[in-house]
């Protein structure tokens, strides 16, 4: 297993690591700064150096990416000796720099202790960071917040030299997704309103049935039995059946009505405003049993 120590010895080129300063050295002379800076990024990569440094902050600063040249800039101080000619020059450009670089402060309002997280141009800002001005280059930044359940809020803001910027930041709209998770709100009462109308629907068509099958067993009860008294077996067994009939009717009715009351009273409630209302009613007949429903879905 390798030590940290030698994998970054291999990792390091320095051949390749000089024959890309030297291209950026020729790209800076030409005044190709973007190319330039891009030598010189992958130069240090593969073998760190100040004197590299300080070319790729030079190539920064014409490009007016000021805040990444500062920090390159302070990062050649740190690595170049106190004896070495190049350090005045580099603490120079750091003071000069610190003046100009602009800095951008984030705040979060609220949403943090709902999951809500904060970047700046895809680097996240933690909560330590949020409120600090920091710096940034001058020109565009997009701040976005990203929050479980919310849309995503994508923010852009300007800053030019020298300026110190605060801004405030939300979370986005609640999802529709998640709203319909609320209770009274969404999607479930709404299933459970439609569960409760189905059940008074097959209430009441249990009651219209059995209703009608007791005025066929009233007529042989009325037949058979007169004065309450049941002169043949038929007449015996249609009055034992009605009494069964009359409690499942009776249950059936009341069943059918809470389901019908409640159900409504469930769809009509969370109904979006945009669409309307439901109505819906049976309607029994002697040969059977339908149900009409009109409105917007």
């Amino acid at each position: 297993m390798l030590t940290p120590e030698l994998a970054n010895a291999e990792a390091r080129d320095p051949a390749a690591a000089e024959a890309l300063f030297r291209r950026g050295r020729d790209a800076m002379a030409a005044g190709r700064y973007e190319d330039a800076s891009r030598s010189f990024a992958e130069s240090q990569r593969l073998d760190p150096a100040a004197g590299t440094l300080m070319n790729l902050a030079t190539c920064e600063e014409k490009l007016g990416r000021l805040a990444s040249a500062w920090q390159h800039w302070k990062e050649a101080t740190d690595a170049l000796g106190p004896d070495d000619d190049r350090a005045p020059l580099a603490r120079s450009r750091v003071e000069a720099l610190e003046r100009k670089v602009p800095r951008l402060a984030v705040v979060l309002a609220s949403g943090r202790e709902r999951g809500a997280r904060v970047t700046r141009d895809d680097i996240e800002l933690g909560a330590a960071t949020q409120g600090v001005p920091l710096p940034v280059d001058a020109g565009a930044h997009t701040v976005t917040v990203r929050m479980p359940g919310h849309r995503t809020e994508r923010v852009t803001v300007r800053v030019v030299e020298g300026e110190s910027k605060q801004i405030e930041v939300h979370p986005g709209p609640e999802e529709p997704a998640a709203a319909a998770e609320i209770p009274g709100t969404g999607t479930w009462p709404r299933t459970l309103g439609w569960v409760l109308a189905g059940t008074g629907v097959a209430g009441v068509g249990t009651a219209a049935v059995t209703g009608i099958m007791l005025l066929d067993y009233k007529q042989t009860v009325d037949a058979d039995c007169p004065n309450k008294s049941c002169a043949t077996q038929e007449g015996f067994d249609a009055a034992a059946t009605a009494r069964t009939l009359t409690t499942v009717n009776t249950a059936a009715w009341i069943a059918g009505g809470v389901g019908l009351g409640l159900g409504a009273y469930l769809l009509i409630s969370t109904a979006p405003k945009d669409k309307g209302t439901t109505a819906f009613a049976p309607s029994v007949s002697r040969d059977g049993f339908s149900v009409w429903c009109r409105g917007s879905f």
